[in-house]
């Protein structure tokens, strides 16, 4: 397949779950899994599937003491389809296809779509219709929003908000949206609240693809993950106008949920635990405001995408392209020079561990790329350490970060620790302490393994072939040594 052909094949995935899960049945990535217990086993088994680097997608089909047509579908953004080579070169050729948040599209609204296929209404609304998946063994219930949209819209302006927020199976009609202080959604539910009023709010568990990974991805506030979306496939997203809340629903979503979340002093429901990212099980979440369910839509036969977290060691908790694109970017938005890559180590996660090399160019160039990272949207949230090297320094490579904090990294004058950061519930380091008073923040340190400024032409030279050296030696012995193979 051409290069051409693997990128429409690519947008076709993005663009569509269905035609998602006919790509990837082709291409021999998907497995079905028939009968498996709803109750921990499934996520035993989406558990074991991560040892592998590009893990198969799994579909739960016939789900014990389910109804026979509900499915659940894993590992949609691990998939080989989108994620390709994990390296530098892959990273930044999915930067050049088009930067987070530019040529946005705005979605297109249409007046009806296959998510209207089945609407409930009334006393018939049960969210328990859908599969109650309790995937981890202390989690404090099911959990249907795992890779879910959480829609809603800013009261005193256009902008809709889409992001990525666990969401819990209460009772039939109710729902608990975990939402971190300081994210999107929480800002703007918390302005209708202010004014008296219950936040309108939708949650979709079920769309294309390419709506999931900007949902989970920092965007800038005022723009809404719709028109990101819209850009990155090259269309708009159509979406259709809720029955309740007139919120704009992707129109081929798979199942939505919408209604009204009202203030927390007028209802909460304990929430949590559940086993999140950084691999433990650090908030139970406490009384969380209640999203009162008043309708429910569905496709016949829907999907319901399940992602839940899991230890970050695991081979196939893979780096996220999306994540390190928006952190590149956001350090060239603010004017960082000579960024030569972004990466996140692995058992690091998503946010705990980022990587900046630079080619400096001048002093207070590595400090300036440091706080920057940090700080910004992209790498701020949730973040432990910013590690800062040089452009000779193989970022994708652990064990070179490794060797370059260990010999140009001095820990007295080379590194910053800056208290009172962003941080959130699921961090496992916030004491029980702060998170009483409210305050969860956290420290970040940035370490600057770089040659220092003024004396790196004294520098000791690295003690090593150049790379291509290397590589005319391998092709002219690669017949003979029996150790090296041609590539």
């Amino acid at each position: 397949m051409s290069g051409l052909e693997q990128d429409a094949e690519r947008i076709e995935a993005l663009s569509d779950l269905r035609r998602f899960v006919e790509i990837v049945t082709q291409r021999g990535e998907l497995e079905i899994i028939e009968g498996a217990d709803p109750h921990l086993e499934m996520g035993a088994l989406y558990e074991l599937s991560l040892r592998d680097r590009y893990p198969p997608a799994l579909m739960f089909t016939n789900i014990a003491g389910c109804k026979s047509d509900r499915r659940v579908l894993t590992n949609v953004r691990f998939s080989k389809v989108f994620v390709g080579s994990l390296d530098l070169d892959a990273l930044k050729q999915h930067r050049a296809k088009g930067k987070w948040e530019a040529g946005l599209i705005p979605p297109r609204e249409v007046s009806t779509g296959p998510l209207f296929e089945n609407i409930i209404r009334g006393e018939a609304v049960n969210v328990f219709d859908f599969p109650p998946v309790k995937w981890h063994p202390l989690d404090g219930g099911p959990y249907i929003g795992t890779e879910c949209l959480v829609i809603n819209k800013d009261p005193d302006s256009d902008w809709v908000n889409v992001g990525t927020y666990r969401t819990q199976m209460q009772n039939a009609k109710t729902l608990t949206v975990f939402i971190e202080p300081g994210k999107h959604g929480s800002m703007i539910r918390e302005k209708y609240w202010a004014k008296g009023l219950p936040c309108p709010m939708a949650v979709s568990v079920g769309q294309a693809p390419v709506l999931g990974i900007v949902a989970a991805t920092s965007s800038r506030s005022g723009v809404s993950e719709y028109a990101t979306a819209g850009g990155l496939i090259g269309r708009p997203i159509d979406t259709v106008r809720g029955e309740v809340t007139g919120l704009p629903l992707p129109a081929d979503a798979e199942l939505v949920f919408e209604g009204f979340m009202p203030p927390p002093y007028e209802e909460t429901m304990p929430e949590g635990p559940f086993a999140e990212w950084p691999g433990y099980y650090s908030s139970d979440g406490g009384p969380q405001p209640v999203l009162r369910v008043e309708r429910i839509y569905h496709r016949n036969n829907p999907i319901i995408i399940g992602q839940p977290p899991a230890k970050p060691t695991y081979r196939g908790r893979q780096p996220s392209l999306d994540a390190m694109a928006a952190l590149w970017d956001a350090l060239e938005a603010a004017g960082v020079p000579g960024v030569t890559g972004v990466w996140k180590l692995d058992g690091g996660g998503v946010r705990f561990i980022n990587v900046i090399s630079i080619k400096q160019l001048y002093g207070g160039h590595a400090k300036m790329a440091g706080l920057v990272a940090t700080g910004a949207r992209a790498g701020a949230y949730l973040g432990r350490m910013t590690i800062v090297v040089d452009d000779d320094i193989d970022i994708t490579n652990p064990a070179e970060v490794m060797w370059a904090l260990a010999t140009r990294w001095d820990p007295k004058t080379q590194t910053d620790i800056i208290d009172g950061c962003w941080t959130g519930h699921i961090d496992p380091v916030v004491s029980p302490d702060k998170r009483a008073s409210g305050d969860i923040t956290s420290s970040r340190m940035i370490i600057y393994a770089v040659r220092p400024f003024h004396w790196k032409d004294e520098f000791p030279k690295v003690n090593a072939f150049e790379a291509s050296d290397l590589d005319a030696v391998a092709k002219k012995w690669a017949g003979r040594a029996k150790f090296l193979r041609a590539e």
